[in-house]
């Protein structure tokens, strides 16, 4: 029988937590629980000691960026499979959907995404398509619950599609294939870890799914472990680290020359992005998340230059990584892992044009990733 363990990374989201281990204490498949507290302070601890006192609880000593704070959980898992989900984001977990994406993990599978996953606009397509065709999906008796795929009337079903561009929050991964092609990039902080994942794994010769019999969903409107600041503040910063760590993801994983023949489809997405910003009036935020993604593919490549000269140790902390001024706390922890810049070679050259050709078939979803 297939093992997995959840592994539940938050901040300051209590509530949404507790909604989040009730639905998989209801799943027909229920996991070991791991849940990674990255700095909260809102009384997580002593709720999970009074109400779930089977979970496993890992505080983090600051404040660290969820993609450390997932890789700390992970570290932990010692099962085949990691259900990796993000309570802060309001997420509903179906009853059938950890049994789903298990089943879907066939051999050459690293990841399974569920079908359905719309949070706030960025995960599930289709969820921009108006007001009335949202009306039409909304379930009576889920106030604030929205399933776009019944806006046509029913679920629809069929087999697992392989996707690339990949969106945060909710997926299985194979344990082996994480130890092999590496944990989520903790210099993103926080935006585009699975979608940089899905392309690594891509690159090694896996597969990401998605996996229509899979469900999540998400309350309308909750901002989770953000609810501490405005939505517009929120956005802002999200849309920021979205457009510096996009430059990172192509910067260290796509080669130059591949880069040259996406070129049509990657001035796609770069138009869509600032146009996203200025449709909001935020031209200065664009501006600064160009900078520190630039920030972050120079910092790989002085890192790499350093490492091929023989310097056994390239010392980086969390704050230098993400170029967000994180309090001194933060700046005493080290990475657990930084992805390397992958080096372009001929004998590859059949899963970059691979990658390519997902990617330009899943342009509108990777817009939606960049510039949501």
């Amino acid at each position: 029988m297939k093992r997995v363990t959840a592994v539940l990374p938050v901040r300051n989201c209590r509530q949404e937590l507790k909604k989040c281990l009730s639905d998989l204490g209801r799943s027909t498949y229920i996991p070991r629980i791991i849940v990674v507290d990255d700095g909260s302070d809102d009384g997580t601890r002593q709720m999970l000691r009074e109400q779930w006192p089977h979970v496993t609880y890992l505080p983090l000593s600051a404040h660290t960026g969820y993609a450390h704070a997932a890789n700390a959980g992970l570290r932990l898992v010692q099962t085949e499979y990691a259900f990796l989900v993000r309570p802060g984001m309001g997420l509903r977990i179906g009853r059938k959907c950890i049994a789903e994406l298990l089943e879907a993990m066939v051999s050459d599978v690293f990841c399974t995404v569920p079908a359905c996953c719309d949070t706030g606009g960025s995960m599930c397509a289709g969820n921009r398509r108006g007001t009335k065709r949202r009306e039409q999906g909304r379930i009576r008796g889920d106030e604030g619950i929205f399933f776009p795929e019944l806006a046509a009337g029913k679920r629809k079903q069929g087999p697992a599609a392989e996707v690339i561009a990949v969106p945060d929050g909710c997926a299985m991964y194979r344990m082996r294939t994480l130890e092999e092609i590496g944990w989520l990039d903790e210099r993103h902080f926080d935006g585009l870890e699975a979608f940089d994942l899905s392309l690594r794994a891509a690159l090694s010769g896996w597969k990401t799914v998605r996996v229509p019999g899979a469900h999540i969903r998400t309350a309308a409107g909750k901002t989770g472990e953000r609810a501490d600041l405005s939505t517009a503040a929120s956005g802002t910063f999200r849309r920021q680290l979205a457009a510096g760590n996009g430059l990172y993801v192509f910067y260290k994983n796509i080669p130059s020359s591949m880069r040259i023949l996406g070129f049509p489809m990657f001035a796609l997405t770069d138009l869509a992005q600032l146009s996203a910003f200025l449709r909001r009036g935020e031209f200065g935020a664009y501006r600064m998340a160009v900078e520190r993604g630039k920030a972050l593919c120079s910092l790989e490549k002085d890192r790499r230059t350093a490492l091929d000269e023989g310097v056994s140790l390239w010392p980086e902390n969390l704050s230098d990584a993400s170029f967000l001024g994180m309090d001194e706390a933060a700046e005493q922890i080290y990475p657990l892992f930084l992805a390397e810049k992958g080096e372009g070679s001929l004998r590859r050259f059949a899963r970059y044009a691979h990658v390519q050709k997902m990617l330009a078939l899943q342009l509108a979803e990777m817009i939606r990733l960049l510039a949501y």
